[in-house]
């Protein structure tokens, strides 16, 4: 189909499209070939008809300007109530555990019987959220000029400052709240970072603290726990390789099931039943809720790093597994150039084509940073069509430099981990 001049001809309408041989050959007349890959997601159909139709409704309410704070929003109330009655789990075998060992006697059968309970509890407690061991942590002694552009876009929000920055590998950008006392912290991914234009940082940065300033990560951390309790007993109560294995015994051996296995069958039906139930309502509960989030977080960013540097951000997000692919080549053969300088040029590089047609994929396969965000296309859309908004925090191309000069030392420890793991 490519021909010397670099241009064909579309198979499907006949009409004229560019080609160059770096990038997928499209038409954007008709769409042909835009996604030439597809895609094979693993979410049931359900989840996906849910999705799809809640991205749909929210974009239409929020296209007429009904965007409430997430906080006041019934199916995050709800969420958290079913939350609040599956996290009574783990305190209700704490309490069971103690009572037993104060009231009942002898003491060694309350020891016994104690056990049952506490270990339970024990093993569905919610935990705090904590940053691995070998995390590369930057502190605000070592990179003023980040940590002041961090203070300056919390005062802006009406949010708590930032208490650490993690550098990471991983082509993303994130907000948590860390330990029992919420600590605010940002998560910086390289080849995401690097590829970002100074005012799309300010962007990004804003969305990750608008929602610290939204209590989504609290959100996050409440159901997150609710969820944990959940796949504890999911796990618990499904079928276990034992299980198959003493099945597939008994049918070699033309063995009845004995009592125990049917025994273990049937809890499964049915506490199992329930705690998948419970998990898809929570699921179904949640997924409103944190999109919700999101388009408040970007209409925060966008009020204050501007709606063009917002949109370009978040198509830029489109671009994250092309900048990390960039990094790895970079890494793994010597191309005589910084790896994160690879990185920005390969962005750089990409023509606004490329990014329309990845706007495209966008649409066609919703694509998401995760389950709990917004098609793409539609976060964008939404920015571009209401009113421009001019920005309130500004970062220079000096103070850009000048943060990663900060970043500089702990950036080359993650990529010096990265290069070892690929070799």
């Amino acid at each position: 189909m490519q021909t010397e001049a670099g241009v064909t001809h579309c198979p499907q309408c006949s009409q004229q499209v560019p080609v160059n041989p770096r990038y997928v050959t499209w038409c954007d007349k008709c769409d042909w070939n835009v996604d030439s890959t597809g895609t094979d997601r693993p979410e049931p159909a359900w989840r996906q008809r849910l999705e799809h139709r809640l991205a749909d409704t929210l974009y239409r309410e929020l296209e007429h300007g009904h965007l409430h704070r997430p906080g006041w929003d019934a199916a995050r109330v709800a969420a958290w109530l079913l939350s609040g009655l599956i996290l009574l789990l783990p305190l209700t075998g704490l309490l069971a555990g103690t009572a037993l060992l104060i009231f009942y006697r002898p003491l060694w059968m309350s020891i016994l019987l104690a056990a049952i309970p506490l270990g339970l509890a024990f093993l569905l407690r919610p935990r705090a959220h904590r940053l691995e061991p070998d995390a590369h942590i930057v502190q605000r002694d070592s990179a003023p000029t980040l940590f002041a552009l961090l203070d300056e876009l919390a005062r802006t929000i009406g949010t708590k400052p930032v208490t650490a920055v993690v550098v990471e590998a991983d082509p993303n950008v994130y907000f948590a709240r860390v330990g029992w006392r919420f600590r605010p912290v940002i998560g910086l991914g390289l080849p995401l970072w690097a590829g970002l234009r100074p005012q799309e940082r300010v962007a990004i940065l804003a969305h990750e603290l608008g929602h610290g300033k939204n209590g989504d990560a609290r959100h996050g951390w409440v159901v997150g726990s609710a969820e944990s309790v959940l796949d504890e007993l999911r796990n618990t109560f499904s079928e276990q390789p034992l299980d198959q294995y003493r099945r597939a015994l008994a049918h070699d051996l033309w063995m009845d099931p004995t009592p125990a296995s049917l025994a273990t069958r049937i809890i499964n039906a049915t506490v199992g039943g329930v705690v998948r139930s419970c998990s898809w309502l929570l699921g179904k509960l949640n997924l409103r809720s944190s999109q919700r989030a999101e388009y408040l977080a970007d209409r925060k960013s966008a009020e204050v790093a501007g709606s063009d540097a917002t949109a370009w951000a978040l198509e830029r997000t489109l671009l994250a597994d092309a900048s990390y692919r960039a990094l790895e080549r970079s890494l793994r053969f010597d191309q005589g150039i910084e790896p994160l300088e690879a990185v920005r040029r390969a962005v750089a590089d990409v023509p606004a084509r490329e990014i329309e047609r990845c706007n495209r994929v966008s649409r066609l396969r919703d694509t998401r940073i995760d389950s709990t965000h917004p098609p793409t296309y539609l976060r964008t859309r939404l920015i571009r069509t209401r009113s421009a908004q001019h920005a309130l925090v500004v970062l220079t191309d000096d103070r850009s430099r000048a943060i990663d000069r900060e970043l500089a030392p702990t950036a080359d420890a993650v990529l010096k981990e990265l290069r070892a793991e690929l070799r």
